[in-house]
């Protein structure tokens, strides 16, 4: 029974925040919402925490934390992924039925193979197979990666290396 009395309880808050955030206008709606917000979730954590439920939410936090160093690794690769996904799209934007282009239609320059594989002038050999075998082991076709990036890193490396 008073479980039925907090769930009317909460519909009842829900609808009179609901009227209040319809009604109101420009910042205050903004500020409305993120308090709405703020208030749910440390609702939401008092009722977790009074029915001794709240060790899903420590479990959740240190999974995010142990996941936090290996996403920080990834993350260097987002500016390349990004503008090579832009250069993708503008393609097919100009063209809906052309693919992207192939790997020996244009000439990569020398700086752009480098920030396609990630290294900085003064690299040798050694570290342009290294970066090439590093950014092809994420983006290959086999493993679900684009054709076209993995075209790409190909290119850069025959540029860097021939």
């Amino acid at each position: 029974m008073s479980r039925l009395i907090i769930l009317i309880a909460i519909a009842c808050i829900a609808l009179i925040l609901w009227h209040k955030i319809k009604s109101a206008s420009g910042e205050q709606r903004k500020k409305l919402i993120f308090w709405s917000i703020i208030g749910s979730v440390a609702g939401i954590l008092a009722i977790l925490a009074a029915t001794g439920h709240l060790n899903i939410i420590t479990a959740m936090i240190a999974g995010a934390v142990a996941m936090l160093p290996r996403l920080m690794h990834f993350a260097k690769y987002i500016p390349f992924i990004s503008r090579l996904y832009q250069q993708n799209k503008q393609s097919q934007g100009q063209n809906q039925h052309q693919t992207p282009p192939a790997a020996g239609k244009q000439k990569m320059t020398t700086d752009e193979a480098m920030e396609v594989l990630g290294l900085k002038p003064g690299y040798d050999k050694e570290e342009v197979k290294q970066a090439h075998r590093r950014m092809m082991q994420k983006v290959h076709p086999d493993r679900g990666g684009s054709d076209y990036l993995a075209a790409q890193i190909n290119k850069a490396k025959d540029t860097l290396l021939g």
